[in-house]
């Protein structure tokens, strides 16, 4: 039993921690741990909806846990299409995100 759970493992404890940050920044806590924002001056911050940018981050957290559990699913019933799948959406997403928040200022104040 453990030499079937052992391939599962890394990409479960990636799930829960993706699914922890996306509590807490749902939450609208840990904003330190957003990247870029942690490392603006006090000044720049305050010129930035704190809230809406941790629920963002938020739900991006939640759907790359999602997509983990795609791929989780797809290591059990040896699925390489449904792999792909999550892969896919696990890039898209990424690339979605950083495009959305980099542009049309939609976190300003």
């Amino acid at each position: 039993m453990t030499a079937q759970l052992s391939p599962l493992l890394v990409p479960i404890l990636l799930m829960g921690v993706f699914i922890f940050l996306g509590i807490i920044l749902s939450m609208e806590k840990c904003s330190f741990l957003i990247a870029g924002y942690n490392l603006m001056s006090r000044e720049k911050k305050e010129r930035y909806d704190e809230r809406a940018l941790c629920r963002f981050a938020g739900k991006l957290m939640f759907f790359l846990a999602f997509c983990m559990l795609l791929s989780i699913i797809s290591t059990i019933l040896e699925s390489p299409v449904l792999l792909s799948i999550a892969v896919f959406l696990f890039v898209a997403a990424i690339t979605f995100a950083v495009i959305y928040a980099s542009t049309g200022n939609r976190f300003r104040k």
